[in-house]
């Protein structure tokens, strides 16, 4: 569909539908993402819900309100319990590799140079002039390397910052839940009320909308969560058993970072593998090695059962939306954006942007 008769200024108009499309989405990150955020959650669990709540009302003949109220109670529980049992075992590992920590950095130089004349004398053993002895000496960078201090004033700003900021958040934490009640127990009601507002056309839409973002990024998205959950165990059994410690606090920074697109788990385990063995530390490296080889495979035969579809974006158009979504929202914005543009395709094949090509319509009219 053209938007003037005239090329250039149908270019132009079609320009600034597109920067304006792309300001809209700027300002919903910046200034409503933070708003939406909580209902999105309770929306999403009202779905997760959705089947024991079904379950009760048919089986247990109880009141839909009443299987609504016990199954967001049950919900809550588990997930906070999980949550709780997950960041208390994280925040005392965290605070013992705190603790820790000015041990690791004093004993870092002297690690650099035990591998650094490893490397040079495995190079003179291979002959390979090519490889600089130096490659691992980072005086530099270890005289930048101080212990952290502990600032009393900076924790106890943070501390008032956190007390100050805890009504608000049980404020959203109680309006996720009442939101995850109502939207389970009046579902219909709610329905059909946004049916009235909508109309029609704006219903289906909404309808084809919610099954195109269902059937393939909800897939997606909950495939990569499975993924990410498998990793986050294999790395803590491998872990555990290699004896490492901070076993979880490790298994969850390498999981994340195998979930960031273009990064994986290698690009920490296999440095880490090689560096230890230069250290002269062959059991943790040949662990480590075999621990990503493990991964490796469960991932190749895993991944195509478990990841259905995948988004159906461009690789270079993915790139683009993940390098401005973190640019935009950070880290959420490098897994939103993508989402966020792949919509607006789907809307617009669905003739809701008139930003497509004339289809012969202009030559219907002659």
């Amino acid at each position: 569909m053209h938007l003037h008769e005239n090329r250039a200024i149908d270019l132009l108009l079609k320009l600034i539908y597109l920067l304006l499309i792309a300001g809209g989405v700027w300002l919903f990150f910046r200034y409503f993402f933070d708003w939406v955020l909580p209902l999105a959650i309770a929306y999403l669990l009202s779905r997760l819900i959705q089947k024991p709540v079904a379950f009760l009302q048919q089986k247990c003949r109880l009141p839909r309100n009443m299987a609504a109220f016990l199954c967001t109670i049950l919900a809550a529980g588990i997930l906070g319990l999980s949550v709780y049992f997950v960041l208390s075992r994280l925040f005392m590992e965290a605070l013992a590799l705190f603790q820790a920590l000015p041990i690791y950095l004093e004993d870092l130089p002297q690690k650099l140079e035990q591998a650094n004349q490893a490397l040079g004398q495995w190079a003179a053993r291979w002959h390979l002039s090519f490889i600089d002895p130096a490659l691992l000496s980072f005086e530099t960078l270890l005289a930048q390397i101080k212990p952290p201090s502990v600032d009393v004033t900076q924790i106890l700003s943070t501390l008032g910052s956190a007390a100050t900021g805890l009504p608000s958040a049980l404020l959203t934490l109680a309006f996720i839940l009442l939101g995850t009640y109502f939207m389970s127990g009046e579902q219909h009601r709610i329905s059909g009320f946004l049916a009235r507002c909508l109309g029609e056309k704006g219903t289906q839409l909404c309808r084809q909308l919610r099954s195109f973002l269902y059937e393939s990024m909800g897939k997606w998205l909950r495939a990569q969560c499975i993924l990410i959950c498998i990793t986050f165990c294999e790395l803590s059994v491998g872990f555990f058993l290699l004896k490492l410690p901070y076993a979880g606090l490790l298994a969850l920074l390498t999981a994340l970072i195998d979930a960031l697109p273009i990064l994986g788990a290698g690009t920490i385990l296999l440095p880490w593998a090689f560096f230890s063995l230069l250290l002269g530390q062959k059991g943790l490296a040949l662990g480590l090695g075999l621990l990503y080889a493990v991964m490796l495979l469960a991932r190749s035969l895993l991944e195509p059962r478990i990841v259905g579809a995948q988004l159906g974006l461009d690789p270079f158009v993915t790139l683009l939306c993940i390098y401005f979504g973190f640019r935009i929202a950070g880290l959420a914005g490098m897994f939103i954006l993508p989402v966020v543009v792949l919509t607006a395709l789907k809307l617009k094949e669905w003739g809701c942007f008139p930003l497509g090509k004339d289809t012969g319509s202009s030559h219907g009219m002659q």
